[in-house]
């Protein structure tokens, strides 16, 4: 009989000997899931970054917030991720995670263009009050195209061209259609438009009114009050030079744009003295060796004469249509000649990799480049080792979300390449690009993408945030009292958004 139950106590007992078997084993394989957890975590761009107490009770408030709000979205049955940027605006503006990043301080725009940083509304009402403003309301040809402004001297008015604001007094709607015609949106993601060519379209539409020089001094202070007023405290942008002029004196001086620029600046700085800008001087990729050799020297004449303003040479345009960065090489080879002809450096902060195809190799030229800082860097993904030699390099990739996906570059933004950067170590920064042109100001709608789409928390807010100053063109002291201010405006935005989150 005590045989029998001895049996009954072997058998009863090996599964309990099992388990305890399969517990260990179980516990050991969570260890190494915990290890390759945390090894990737380090591999990541912001695994420098420590939350304060504070900053980890804001990273739960905005994680369940965001939460909360994608389960609202799934409730709706709207379709998050297959929705262009215009399609989701309302549900953004109306979210309470844009409230939060709209007081979140920005740091620095490091990306954007001249002509590109201020809304299209305030451009129409603030030209049409200029009597010398007038629109072609004709068919496109050779030299104009339709909606496109300019002011010109009473009787050179070219044919074609009526009055702005009398246009606008006897034709209402136009002002909408003018509107659309100087933004540029994809309303849907699978319909089919040329946007480089539409996008350089609504350049044309205003690049005769910028040079005008009452109008240039009224843009860019306008443009400055917006972006301090979405809480972002220096601004790069690449700057096309061209001669300033108005009817009194007729043109001015290639600098005149520059100390005009200055100017603006201490009228800002009377409200807001922690304001910044740099110059980035910007030639054209479609351009010839000759002409690209003659820019340079313009550049570094203009550096020398204001170092403070200028802070290096870039080429801008379509990258599938211009020439590839390596074509201008003998233009890179003179730089440091130039460097010791006239005293200045002149890093470069070259567009390279806005594409999704592998044929375009211009990514492996910025490595290989004095280039402090890559303009968008989308197929950057597709060449290994050259990623791992921008992340050694510690060379800032300038990421622009909602111009990518406006572009035709990305259209479901949870796949966008910059999450691979990411996790991948390589620094970034986000930027609105061309922001005026999408049709809105400021940075808020681009860090929202960001964080909705890429699933960022506090820790990756911070750091995009900072890395927009310390990887920007400013001189140390001028980045010291940066980051100072910036410390300061963090620490207030996580106590106040704290506080509003309870």
């Amino acid at each position: 009989m005590m045989k029998k139950y001895l049996i009954y106590i072997s058998l009863l007992g090996a599964p309990l000997f099992w388990g305890q078997n399969k517990v260990t084993e179980t516990s050991a394989y969570q260890q190494n899931w915990k290890l390759s957890e945390k090894e990737n975590a380090a591999m990541a761009f912001d695994a420098d970054i420590k939350l304060s107490e504070a900053e980890m009770v804001l990273d739960k408030k905005i994680f369940q917030v965001r939460k909360q709000f994608l389960s609202e979205t799934e409730a709706k049955k709207i379709s998050l991720y297959n929705s262009s940027f215009y399609e989701i605006r309302p549900l953004i503006e109306g979210s309470k995670l844009y409230e939060v990043l709209q007081n979140m301080p920005k740091g620095g725009l490091l990306h954007t263009h001249s002509g590109g940083i201020t809304e299209v509304q305030w451009i129409i009402s603030a030209a049409r009050k200029y009597n010398e403003c007038y629109v072609y309301d004709q068919k496109d040809n050779d030299q104009f195209i339709f909606g496109q402004l300019a002011f010109f001297e009473k009787g050179k008015v070219p044919n074609g061209f009526v009055s702005l604001d009398k246009k606008l007094n006897t034709n209402p709607d136009f002002e909408k259609q003018l509107q659309d015609l100087l933004t540029l949106k994809r309303d849907h993601l699978c319909s089919y438009t040329d946007y480089w060519i539409e996008f350089e379209k609504r350049f044309k539409r205003i690049n005769l009114l910028l040079p005008y020089r009452p109008f240039f001094k009224e843009y860019y202070l306008k443009g400055f009050q917006d972006l301090i007023k979405d809480k972002v405290q220096h601004v790069e942008i690449r700057y096309i030079f061209e001669e300033l002029y108005d009817f009194q004196h007729g043109k001015y001086p290639l600098k005149t744009s520059i100390t005009d620029l200055q100017d603006i600046l201490k009228e800002i700085h009377q409200s807001d003295p922690q304001f910044t800008l740099k110059l980035i001087y910007s030639s054209f990729k479609f351009l010839d060796n000759e002409s690209i050799g003659k820019q340079l020297e313009t550049a570094f004449e203009m550096k020398k004469e204001f170092p403070d303003m200028i802070s290096g040479f870039d080429l801008v345009a379509d990258e599938a249509a211009g020439h590839n960065i390596n074509f201008f090489e003998k233009n890179w080879t003179k730089l440091n000649e130039l460097n010791k002809k006239y005293g200045v450096e002149m890093p470069l902060f070259l567009h390279a990799g806005e594409s999704n195809s592998a044929l375009n190799k211009n990514v492996l030229d910025v490595a290989l480049l004095n280039n402090k800082r890559i303009g968008h860097g989308l197929n950057l993904i597709y060449f290994p080792k050259t990623m791992e030699q921008i992340r050694k390099q510690n060379k800032l990739v300038e990421v622009s979300p909602i111009s990518n996906q406006v572009l035709g570059y990305v259209s479901d933004m949870r796949n966008h390449p910059a999450r691979v950067l990411l996790s991948n170590g390589v620094q970034c920064s986000i930027s609105s690009d061309d922001p005026s042109v999408y049709g809105y100001t400021g940075l808020s709608y681009d860090f929202w993408v960001a964080l909705v789409y890429w699933e960022l928390d506090v820790k990756a807010l911070k750091k995009l945030v900072f890395n927009s100053i310390n990887y920007s063109s400013l001189n140390e002291n001028e980045k010291k009292k940066a980051v100072t201010y910036l410390n300061l405006q963090w620490n207030d935005f996580v106590q106040k958004t704290n506080q509003k989150l309870n």
